[in-house]
């Protein structure tokens, strides 16, 4: 994560983590998800149309009254944990909560569909219920005299993972430090994006100037023993140019046999392309995704800032997820055939009320061999920043938590063996060592290792100033 400028001291106070919203954008079914549209389910108002951005021929819109809302039958093979995602859009100031029944029993009372200030904003909502085999009902009540929210449609995943409940991992001590030249004078290297290719780590950072000023940088070697003391190639001296850059990801789009490199630039999100990834003076001219930053986005991200873009691929569509300081993860969406042009308005694909607790930093990994995602996003806890993580069967969701409590965490300094003294209390913005080069993004469940940024943990003051350096995670625990 790169902030433009933001002079904001490190919170150190982390109030307990409250319902979670899962949102997925969904112009178009998953494989791995089963789809109901709500024209299709029992509704209890009228199917509409007159709001843009729902799915199929219409979203149902249930009387303002209590008890009111839309019923499915979900059909599943087998008994067992299924998640749920219910596509809606609330453009009301307050929430509208709904009971949740299965099969005629109410399973959760208060299941909040909070205001996403729209109603052409769609929201995921996520939750995880059992099934029994065979044919089931959904049904969704609101439970105040608004009613409910309307309703677009609701994706049904199985549940389970190859991954373990909890992780273990053994970090190293400092591997990448800051290296000023007479032009660049550093204070912190971070926002690592790596990949292995030709035999060697390609490994592209985020770096801060004693001015504060952002830009990019890239770094190469064979072993990780090596990292610290290779070059730092500034990116300003190709075409990218000078100017405000950070949060890097690279892949290779396989498509068009080109590597890319997204990045922050401002209010905006960009890329570069080039043909050798080894050659740091080759990349392209910066070309930005969106003309301006989404309405979605200003209307919901609040003092926050649009930031920290990933971008991951299927077979038939590209997703960008994003994020805003604010408690909102947002997804954007075009097809692999179109990429990098296309990209839909985002939405919120997940949102927490205690913006800390689903702060910035997300990934989202294919899981080699499982047919499964992984999603990470970055929170701050009492001692420091931390990582949650979720699974699902499709790349869009619905989520099932993993481990994703400050007890049950993915990555976190209580769940971290140090070599040595610990030289920090966060684990912050990174990525995953992956298995391929591709868009992607598949990673071994087998072998999991996580290049991630970290501080001193006596360090204070402005965030842009802190000393951010580089370490590597590596689990301990893998069930392989």
């Amino acid at each position: 994560m790169g902030r433009l400028l933001k002079f904001a001291v490190m919170p150190v106070v982390l109030a307990a983590a409250l319902f979670v919203v899962s949102a997925v954008h969904a112009p178009t079914a998953s494989a791995q998800a089963s789809r109901y549209e709500a024209e299709s389910a029992v509704c209890d108002g009228t199917v509409d149309s007159n709001h843009s951005g729902f799915s199929g021929t219409g979203f149902c819109n249930p009387p303002n009254q209590s008890g009111t809302g839309v019923q499915f039958t979900v059909n599943a093979a087998s008994a067992g944990t299924v998640a749920l995602g219910f596509k809606y859009a609330n453009g009301s100031s307050t929430s509208r909560p709904a009971s949740l029944s299965v099969n005629g029993t109410v399973v959760q009372t208060n299941v909040p569909f909070e205001s996403n200030a729209a109603w052409s904003n769609w929201t995921v909502k996520n939750v995880t219920v059992s099934l029994k085999a065979g044919a089931n009902t959904i049904r969704l009540a609101g439970t105040t005299s608004a009613g409910l929210a309307n309703i677009d449609l609701l994706d049904v995943a199985k549940g389970g993972t190859s991954l373990p409940s909890s992780f273990t991992w053994d970090s190293s001590g400092i591997l990448v430090a800051p290296k000023s030249d007479s032009t660049h004078n550093i204070v912190s290297v971070k926002d690592p994006s790596v990949v292995y290719h030709n035999g060697r780590y390609h490994v592209f950072v985020s770096v801060v100037s004693v001015n504060q000023g952002y830009s990019l940088a890239y770094l190469s070697f064979t072993d990780w023993s090596q990292a610290g003391s290779a070059q730092l190639h500034f990116l300003d001296r190709s075409a990218m140019g000078a100017g405000y850059k950070a949060a890097p990801q690279v892949f290779y789009f396989a498509p068009q046999q080109k590597w890319y490199l997204t990045y922050q630039i401002g209010d905006n999100v960009a890329y570069s392309t080039t043909t050798d990834i080894g050659n740091p003076s080759s990349w392209s001219a910066p070309k930005p995704f969106y003309s301006k930053t989404p309405q979605i986005v200003l209307d919901n991200m609040g003092s926050g800032q649009w930031l920290d873009f990933w971008t991951v691929c299927d077979s038939a569509n590209c997703h960008m997820y994003s994020s805003d300081d604010n408690g909102n993860l947002y997804r954007a969406q075009t097809s692999v055939a179109n990429f990098p042009n296309g990209f839909s308005a985002p939405v919120i694909a997940m949102h927490d009320p205690n913006h800390h607790w689903l702060f910035e930093g997300a990934n989202v990994y294919k899981l080699d061999g499982t047919g499964e995602y992984l999603l990470m996003v970055e929170a701050i806890a009492q001692e420091g920043r931390m990582f949650r993580s979720w699974t699902s069967q499709s790349i869009t969701g619905p989520w099932t938590p993993l481990a994703d409590t400050k007890e049950n965490p993915f990555a976190r300094y209580s769940n971290v063996t140090f070599d040595g003294t610990a030289w920090t209390r966060d684990i912050s913005h990174g990525e995953l060592i992956r298995s391929g080069i591709d868009q992607t993004l598949t990673v071994s469940p087998c072998d999991l290792r996580f290049l991630y940024q970290g501080k001193d943990p006596d360090a204070s003051g402005p965030y842009n100033l802190l000393p951010w350096r580089l370490g590597l995670l590596t689990q301990t625990n893998s069930t392989c």
